[in-house]
């Protein structure tokens, strides 16, 4: 039995669209735990697992080749009906748009808890970002917009080698990246020769040995800022965030986070990526994902609810958002991956922070054991089963 049920929770009925992943999984465990009937529109196909856990009420499935076609909506809406949601939000900025521009085919009772597709596309520009982040007073690295443009290519200073490679929209570069390094002109002419496809340019801007700081956070549909918390990214893993623990936000940071987001009058769910040097003191503007994403199971783990505040920027009422603990939150896949590539001297620069391997093995093997994982949940047994064995299933299918 699920604790501190109310009628109202009992009333609340959120369906999350999205594959079946540690995002989805924190929102799952997140509204449930409120005592709200959570449902989901699954994207899988037939080889992927099915999603479980002790909260998820209901789910059906959504072929990814059927995601932006005409009979993809209808599973949407079919599922949204017989659910009787009362709302829906997903984790992906393009399948929120296919939400917003079907939203006449929905029953009229279910609301999208999603921003406009006009603040949604602003946001997917990387470009547009970086002008906003200059104007509310945010540092910003040098910046350049690459194609295959030779004379573009050539411009770029060689004091800003070796550069840190992003695109500045997902999906938009085939094939497809998330974060590359490029040490001299040569490998990035090269790099950029490699890529298929580049529909939006790529971001290129120089390459920092640095730790992250990531900003969480949401804003209401009546303007108003709430949940606001930073959480240090002190190891990474391909880039990406491997660890992460909450840490203090500078008021003077805080306030252009808010001024940055009412720019773009966004509502909803965000977080912020910025590069720290402790030793400068300065904070370098990446991006800001409007969505939730690779660090919302993490920061749940935490004890910041996300997906609460995700609901709570459109009116949701829920418990009282708690502070989160002084814990270091990682994936426990991930830590494992992590140790095989230094044992077999796969790792990257890219892999922060550089240091010898008997010590990055050393604490890798440390935190498998001390840190807390970002999907196990002894209150959600089921779910955690579920996620490992899918984890599983797919890499012995590979």
């Amino acid at each position: 039995m699920r604790p501190n049920i109310s009628r109202i929770n009992l009333s609340v009925r959120p369906v999350i669209v999205g594959q079946f992943g540690p995002p989805t999984l924190a929102c799952i465990r997140s509204w449930g735990g409120q005592g709200f009937s959570v449902g989901m529109v699954c994207i899988r196909s037939k080889r992927e697992p099915t999603p479980d856990s002790r909260y998820l009420d209901s789910f059906t499935t959504l072929p990814p080749e059927k995601v932006n076609k005409t009979d993809g909506i209808q599973i949407v809406n079919e599922f949204l009906t017989e659910f009787r949601a009362s709302g829906v939000i997903c984790i992906n900025e393009r399948i929120a748009c296919w939400l917003n521009d079907h939203r006449r085919v929905f029953p009229p009772d279910v609301a999208l808890w999603l921003p406009p597709n006009g603040t949604i596309r602003d946001l997917l520009s990387k470009r547009k970002q970086i002008e906003i982040a200059h104007e509310v007073g945010l540092d910003i690295l040098p910046t350049y917009f690459i194609t295959r443009d030779e004379a573009a290519l050539n411009s770029i200073a060689l004091e800003d080698f070796p550069l840190c490679l992003r695109p500045t929209e997902g999906g938009t570069v085939q094939p497809a990246f998330k974060v590359h390094q490029a040490n001299t002109p040569e490998e990035l002419k090269t790099y950029i020769a490699s890529r298929q496809e580049i529909e939006k340019p790529i971001i290129a801007q120089p390459f920092m040995n640095l730790p992250n700081l990531v900003v969480h956070g949401a804003r209401t549909t009546s303007g108003e800022t709430i949940g606001v918390q930073a959480f240090l990214v002190e190891r990474k893993f391909e880039g990406v965030t491997l660890t992460i623990r909450p840490t203090t936000l500078e008021r003077d940071l805080r306030s252009k986070c808010i001024e940055f987001t009412n720019r773009f009058n966004l509502t909803g769910n965000y977080h912020f990526e910025f590069l720290i040097d402790k030793n400068g003191g300065s904070v370098y503007f990446l991006e800001l994902n409007s969505r939730l994403g690779g660090t919302t199971a993490k920061v749940y783990a935490c004890g910041y609810d996300e997906p609460m505040l995700a609901l709570r920027a459109y009116g949701i009422k829920g418990s009282t958002l708690k502070i989160p603990q002084d814990r270091t939150v990682s994936s426990k896949e991930a830590l494992l991956k992590n140790f095989y590539y230094t044992l077999t001297n796969r790792l990257t620069p890219l892999d922060f922070p550089d240091e010898p391997w008997p010590i990055r093995m050393f604490k890798t093997l440390l935190g498998l054991f001390w840190y807390r994982d970002d999907v196990f949940n002894l209150g959600d047994v089921k779910g955690s089963i579920s996620f490992y064995l899918g984890v599983l299933r797919l890499k012995f299918k590979k």
